[in-house]
C-alpha cells in the first residue's frame, strides 16, 4: 500500500462518547494543518453518539467503521490499517488538541528521521493549570507513569526532550515506525485489549531504536477517563494482567540482574493491592490468563529486537519506583509532622 506523504490520519475510538465526540471532531476539523483524514471506529456504542457519527460520515466528514467492542488495541489497529497517511494520530474521543497541534507535531518529525512518536503536553480539560501527561517515564522496575500527572503546571515540563513513551490519548506516530514494529497485523498488542498498551508500544518502539519526542508547545486538553468510563473491577483486572504481560514480553530484554529484586518487591506489593480490588473470580481469571498467554508473549518477544539500530533504552541510572515511593512517603510524613508543631 502506498501512503500519502504529509497526510495525517486521525484514528478515534468511539465508545458511548456522546459527551465528547462532537467537540473532538470539531477540534480536528479546525486544525491549521489541513492534510488530514478522520477515521472513527465505533466500539459497539449504545448511546446517541453512534447516530451522531453516522450523520457526520454521511456528510463526508469522516470514515466510520462500526464494530462490536474490540477493545482499544484492536480498534486502533483496525483504524491504522484502514488509514492512508504518512503519520497517524491516535486520539481519544475525550481529547481536544489546540488548533496548531498537528502542525507543530509534523514539523517536529522532520527534525530527526528516528523520531517515531511525538506527544504534546496534555492538560486537564477542567483545569488548564493541572498537567495530565508530559510523556511517559519508565522506572527501573518497569513501572510506567505519566510524567507530571496531577501536578500544577509551573513550567517544570516546558523543555522539549525525548521521553520514554507517549500517552495514547493524543500520540502521533510515524508510519514507517508503525510498520517497523508491526508483528503480523498488530501494531498495538491485541492481547492487551486495553490499558498499558501505550506503554507497551512505546517500549517496543524504543528497543528497536525509535525515539519519542515530547513537545510542550503542542497542547491537548484531556478529560481523564472520559473515553473509558470510571474504573471498574474489569479495568483493574486488565491493568494488573497487562503489567505482567508487559514484563514477560518486553521488559525482560533490558532488565539488569540488580533490578530484579526491586521489581519483585514492587510486584509483590502491587499484587496485594490489586487483589484487594478483585473478587475471587477475577483473581482466578488473572492467574489463568497470564499462564495461558505466557508462551504467546515469549513468541512475540522473539520478534522485537531490531538488528540494525541500538536500543534507546538503558536501565542504568534510572530512578527506582520503590525508592521514589519510600522517599515520597517519608517527605509527606516530615511535612505532616512539621505542620503539627
Amino acid at each position: 500500500m502506498i501512503f500519502q506523504p504529509g497526510m495525517v490520519s486521525i484514528v478515534i475510538i468511539n465508545f458511548n462518547s456522546k459527551l465528547y465526540i462532537e467537540r473532538c471532531i470539531s477540534n480536528i476539523e479546525s486544525q491549521s494543518y489541513s492534510n488530514t483524514e478522520i477515521i472513527v471506529i465505533d466500539n459497539g456504542s449504545t448511546d446517541s453518539s453512534f447516530s451522531l457519527i453516522q450523520k457526520m460520515a454521511d456528510e463526508g466528514r469522516l470514515r466510520l467503521f462500526p464494530a462490536e467492542n474490540l477493545g482499544s488495541s484492536k480498534a486502533n489497529n483496525l483504524g491504522i490499517r484502514e488509514s492512508n497517511g504518512e503519520f497517524v494520530l491516535v486520539l481519544n474521543a475525550d481529547a481536544f488538541p489546540s488548533p496548531d497541534y498537528i502542525d507543530k507535531c509534523v514539523t517536529a518529525f522532520r527534525k530527526d528521521e528516528y523520531t517515531g512518536t511525538v506527544i504534546g503536553k496534555l492538560i486537564s480539560d477542567s483545569d488548564s493549570s493541572i498537567i495530565d501527561s508530559a510523556g511517559i517515564y519508565i522506572f527501573r522496575e518497569g513501572i510506567a507513569v505519566d510524567r507530571g500527572f496531577g501536578e500544577k503546571d509551573c513550567g517544570q515540563y516546558n523543555k522539549e526532550e525525548y521521553v520514554d513513551g507517549a500517552c495514547c490519548a493524543a500520540a502521533i506516530y510515524r508510519r514507517s515506525m508503525l510498520e517497523d514494529i508491526r508483528i503480523g497485523e498488530e501494531f498495538y498488542d491485541e492481547d492487551f485489549f486495553a490499558f498499558v498498551e501505550d506503554t507497551e508500544i512505546s517500549f517496543h518502539a524504543g528497543i528497536r531504536g525509535w525515539k519519542t519526542l515530547y513537545l510542550p508547545s503542542a497542547i491537548v486538553r484531556h478529560v481523564r477517563g472520559g473515553s473509558s468510563g470510571k474504573m471498574t473491577e474489569f479495568n483493574y483486572y486488565l491493568n494488573a494482567r497487562n503489567i505482567l504481560l508487559f514484563f514477560r514480553k518486553d521488559f525482560v530484554l533490558v532488565t539488569r540482574p540488580s533490578d530484579r529484586f526491586f521489581r519483585f518487591v514492587v510486584l509483590f506489593v502491587s499484587r496485594i493491592i490489586q487483589y484487594k480490588r478483585l473478587s475471587a473470580g477475577f483473581r482466578r481469571r488473572l492467574n489463568n490468563e497470564v499462564r495461558e498467554l505466557t508462551n504467546k508473549m515469549d513468541k512475540k518477544r522473539d520478534c522485537l529486537l531490531h538488528p540494525e539500530r541500538l536500543s534507546t533504552f538503558t536501565m542504568a541510572g534510572r530512578q527506582s519506583y520503590l525508592v521514589a515511593a519510600i522517599w515520597r512517603r517519608m517527605s509527606l510524613r516530615r511535612l505532616f509532622l512539621s505542620t503539627k508543631k
